[in-house]
Protein backbone atom coordinates (compact mmCIF):
# COMPACT_ATOMS: atom_id res chain seq x y z
CA UNK A 1 0.00 0.00 0.00
CA UNK A 2 1.40 3.37 -0.97
CA UNK A 3 1.30 6.21 1.55
CA UNK A 4 1.89 9.85 0.71
CA UNK A 5 1.94 12.92 2.93
CA UNK A 6 -0.19 15.94 1.94
CA UNK A 7 -1.00 19.29 3.55
CA UNK A 8 -4.42 20.08 5.03
CA UNK A 9 -5.73 23.55 4.14
CA UNK A 10 -8.24 25.32 6.38
CA UNK A 11 -10.62 27.62 4.49
CA UNK A 12 -13.74 29.17 6.05
CA UNK A 13 -13.97 26.52 8.76
CA UNK A 14 -13.62 23.56 6.37
CA UNK A 15 -10.56 21.41 5.73
CA UNK A 16 -9.32 20.60 2.23
CA UNK A 17 -6.71 18.19 0.90
CA UNK A 18 -5.30 18.05 -2.61
CA UNK A 19 -5.32 14.45 -3.83
CA UNK A 20 -2.10 13.70 -5.77
CA UNK A 21 -2.40 12.48 -9.38
CA UNK A 22 -1.18 8.97 -8.49
CA UNK A 23 -4.12 8.65 -6.03
CA UNK A 24 -6.71 9.71 -8.61
CA UNK A 25 -10.17 8.19 -8.10
CA UNK A 26 -12.19 7.39 -11.23
CA UNK A 27 -15.43 8.84 -9.87
CA UNK A 28 -17.02 12.25 -9.41
CA UNK A 29 -18.29 11.58 -5.85
CA UNK A 30 -16.96 9.76 -2.79
CA UNK A 31 -18.11 8.58 0.61
CA UNK A 32 -16.10 9.75 3.62
CA UNK A 33 -15.90 7.38 6.60
CA UNK A 34 -14.31 8.56 9.83
CA UNK A 35 -12.97 5.94 12.22
CA UNK A 36 -11.21 7.44 15.22
CA UNK A 37 -8.82 10.04 13.85
CA UNK A 38 -8.63 8.43 10.38
CA UNK A 39 -10.67 9.31 7.30
CA UNK A 40 -11.33 6.79 4.55
CA UNK A 41 -12.26 7.91 1.03
CA UNK A 42 -14.49 5.39 -0.75
CA UNK A 43 -15.57 5.69 -4.42
CA UNK A 44 -19.30 6.47 -4.61
CA UNK A 45 -20.19 4.30 -7.61
CA UNK A 46 -18.12 1.26 -6.61
CA UNK A 47 -17.91 1.23 -2.80
CA UNK A 48 -17.20 -2.52 -2.58
CA UNK A 49 -14.49 -2.53 -5.28
CA UNK A 50 -11.54 -2.08 -2.92
CA UNK A 51 -12.80 -4.88 -0.67
CA UNK A 52 -13.13 -7.28 -3.60
CA UNK A 53 -9.69 -6.28 -4.94
CA UNK A 54 -8.11 -6.78 -1.50
CA UNK A 55 -9.10 -10.46 -1.43
CA UNK A 56 -6.27 -11.15 -3.88
CA UNK A 57 -3.78 -9.61 -1.42
CA UNK A 58 -4.09 -12.51 1.06
CA UNK A 59 -1.38 -15.15 0.87
CA UNK A 60 -2.27 -18.76 0.17
CA UNK A 61 -1.56 -19.75 3.76
CA UNK A 62 -3.83 -17.11 5.27
CA UNK A 63 -5.52 -18.57 8.37
CA UNK A 64 -4.14 -22.02 7.50
CA UNK A 65 -3.38 -22.66 11.16
CA UNK A 66 -6.76 -21.43 12.39
CA UNK A 67 -8.02 -23.58 15.24
CA UNK A 68 -11.66 -23.90 14.26
CA UNK A 69 -13.68 -25.87 16.84
CA UNK A 70 -15.65 -28.87 15.65
CA UNK A 71 -19.28 -28.23 14.81
CA UNK A 72 -21.79 -28.95 17.54
CA UNK A 73 -24.02 -31.95 16.99
CA UNK A 74 -27.55 -30.67 16.84
CA UNK A 75 -30.93 -32.24 16.67
CA UNK A 76 -32.42 -32.06 13.17
CA UNK A 77 -35.59 -30.09 12.70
Amino acid sequence: MKIEEVEIENISGSQFIKIPENFKIDDNRVYLKKIGNSIFIIPFHNPWGSLIESINQFSGDFMEDRNQPKLDKRETL
